[in-house]
């Protein structure tokens, strides 16, 4: 599926072309559509939603309490069903994020959004909450698309910010001060774009409101240094250390030599040096490396070369898989690790990087390493011998 036509209005960004809707309102200021999705009915009942909650797989919290009584608690998951069923009558809410992993359809949710790249793109989140139900104002750090998938809610931004001081003493991460400066009710298929550190307020205004999240978090350029010299780094043997054999005698025993400080300035440049090529190698790797969250179990990697060609192997849900186009040809970056590739069409990397199972018969002509690709996925856990039992329900 390519991405939207960037010069094609969209329902979903009320009626501006990506490429306007990116100009005007990405990163910069709130975009309210009235049914973004026309005729839309909601798939996923409260009730699939608190199962997911159960499974020790997903990730899920509940948060109760109210702003004006300032008694937020917070629970983490897995739930047992019991705890469920004994929810109050209001002022809760149940957020399970990474749901597309678990509900196939999500990922069909999320293709709407193409129109950027998925490397920004973070999870879809789903809550389901009683009158009342919230998470008390905050502010998020990415970009969010708040879709409101059932009932009705009601939105508060506070716009400009102002100060952004959280509660000490509370569980999460809530404004003292909110002063809102708009508010709208949204009810099934409307759509709520904010931009980064929006102070915003969401209420439950009825029962069994849901409403679903996609979040575009941006990695922190600290992150990106320290990934890149976490690579460096673990590329050093432990033993290689500062040599200097010959050296002249100490003049003053407590000055830093200036010729000490050269070769270790040189030491340093050596170890952070890199071109073009190999940044952007590293980068792949970054963006697409895998969470602790994703519990990956390794399988045995010798089945990527006892198994017959047309053999299926599942790809993980959750893992990430994205390309770049670098000065010898494409570049596939799988899980954390990059593969060079000879040259093929953009669109059969985005079939590569949107197939939910691989098989030696469908890859071997436009990706050569494909065994390679596929021992590597069996030994990290990403991959696994096709389940033809697989349930894609929520």
């Amino acid at each position: 599926m390519a991405a939207p036509d960037p010069q094609q209005p969209l329902t979903i960004l009320g009626g501006l072309t990506p490429a306007e809707f990116l100009r005007d309102y990405w990163q910069q200021r709130p975009l309210l559509v009235r049914g973004a999705i026309p005729g839309f009915e909601n798939p996923i009942e409260p009730d699939d939603l608190a199962g997911l909650a159960t499974d020790p797989d997903a990730s899920s919290r509940l948060v109760l309490g109210h702003q004006d009584r300032q008694d937020w608690a917070v629970e983490y998951g897995p739930f047992a069903a019991e705890r469920l069923e004994r929810l109050p009558e209001r002022d809760w809410t149940l957020l399970v994020t990474d749901v597309e992993r678990f509900w196939s359809d999500g990922l069909h949710f999320l293709a709407r959004f193409d129109f950027i790249p998925r490397w920004r793109r973070d999870d879809l989140m789903i809550s389901c909450a009683a009158p009342g139900g919230s998470v008390g104002p905050h502010v998020d750090q990415y970009d969010v698309f708040l879709f409101q998938a059932a009932g009705h809610r009601r939105w508060q931004i506070q716009d400009p910010p102002g100060a952004l001081d959280c509660h000490d003493d509370l569980p999460l991460a809530i404004l003292r001060d909110f002063a809102p400066t708009d508010s709208w009710e949204l009810g099934p298929g409307d759509l709520l774009y904010l931009p980064p550190n929006l102070p915003h307020y969401g209420l439950a205004r009825d029962a069994q409101c849901m409403t679903w999240s996609v979040g575009f978090r941006a990695p922190s350029l600290l992150d990106v240094f320290g990934g890149y010299f976490d690579e460096r780094a673990s590329a050093l043997d432990e033993q290689t250390r500062f040599e200097d054999p010959g050296r002249a005698p100490a003049i003053h025993p407590g000055e830093i030599p200036s010729g000490d400080r050269r070769m270790l300035r040189d030491s340093l440049r050596a170890l952070l040096a890199a071109d073009d090529a190999e940044l952007d190698a590293c980068l792949g790797r970054f963006l697409t490396r895998p969470t602790h969250s994703l519990g990956l179990v390794p399988d045995d990697p010798a089945l990527a070369s006892s198994a017959p060609a047309d053999a299926a192997f599942d790809v993980h849900p959750g893992v990430r898989r994205a390309w770049f186009q670098g000065m010898d040809g494409p570049v596939l970056c799988l899980a954390g690790k990059d593969y060079p590739l000879p040259p093929v069409a953009p669109d059969v990397l985005e079939a590569f990087c949107r197939a939910q199972s691989l098989s030696v018969a469908e890859w071997r002509e436009a990706v050569p390493n494909i065994r390679a690709i596929l021992r590597d996925g069996l030994a990290a856990g990403w991959l696994a011998p096709r389940d033809t039992d697989t349930d894609t329900g929520p």
